[in-house]
């Protein structure tokens, strides 16, 4: 599902034209749906313009106050059907190029909103198939991002070398070889300091692939470089983020099997 913010999603905030909140501006995602409601918008508006202008114009052949003054001896005529037949005509040419314009706007929006909901059922779908087969992060995360909470949330975060959030800096393409993600921190949960930023890898495959000013959560093994999960996009990062507090104080009495415990 598309992200909201403040209570409006990207087609209102486009309509309302009221400014958008900093976090909005950060979302890439959002950004791009803003500005295709923008443009939707603006067409709607000169097509509105176009049929004002045509309402106000006078039939066609009407006398003018200057042209045709009034005068003792004049007579009115009688009025001739052919004016409203062709004032009624331009009007309903008219509103058929607002009925049109609606109507596009109408599938242009719904047609984003089902190819986003369909994407995030989707990505939905496979992170929880993942998560049932392995009890937690594994192969299948690696290529589909994030899914529910780790079957053990305090296990996984004490065998994490890096759990951090940040805006992505860049995206570096490694050839045949996935991507190397450069993300400027912003906030820390493993280790407590470190530098502003930090580098992980994805697999060519990988699903979401972050794009550069998206918000992204990341948490990479001990011994790799290789990201076990990353959430992209506020919904997802927010969402990460609670079980991760709520288990990173118990992670930290918490044994990782690959240093040798049982």
């Amino acid at each position: 599902m598309a992200a909201e913010y403040d209570g409006a999603d990207a087609l209102m905030a486009a309509i309302t034209g009221e400014p958008l909140p900093e976090a909005a501006r950060a979302d890439a995602e959002f950004m791009a749906g803003h500005r295709a409601a923008a443009a939707d918008v603006a067409l709607l508006r000169e097509q509105l313009s176009a049929i004002g202008d045509v309402l106000a114009a006078p039939p066609a052949g009407a006398p003018s106050p200057v042209t045709a003054p009034v005068t003792a001896r004049s007579r009115p005529r009688a009025p001739r059907p052919a004016r409203p037949v062709r004032r009624g005509r331009a009007l309903r040419i008219a509103l058929g190029s607002l009925a049109a314009v609606v109507a596009l706007s109408a599938v242009a929006g719904l047609a984003r909103l089902v190819t986003e909901n369909s994407g995030s059922d989707s990505q939905a779908a496979k992170s929880a198939g993942a998560a049932d087969a392995k009890g937690g992060p594994g192969e299948a995360d690696r290529r589909s991002g994030d899914g529910p909470p780790p079957s053990d949330p305090e296990l996984a975060l004490a065998c994490d070398r890096l759990v951090v959030e940040g805006t992505v800096a860049r995206v570096e393409p490694k050839d045949g070889q996935g991507s190397r993600i450069v993300l400027t921190v912003t906030r820390r949960y493993k280790p407590d300091r470190g530098p502003a930023q930090v580098a992980f890898l994805l697999a060519e495959d990988a699903h979401p692939g972050p794009r550069r000013g998206q918000h992204v959560l990341v948490e990479v093994g001990r011994g790799t470089d290789d990201a076990s999960r990353w959430a992209v996009g506020e919904d997802r990062v927010a969402a990460n983020r609670a079980w991760i507090l709520k288990a990173l104080p118990g992670s930290r009495h918490t044994a990782c099997p690959s240093d040798g415990s049982t």
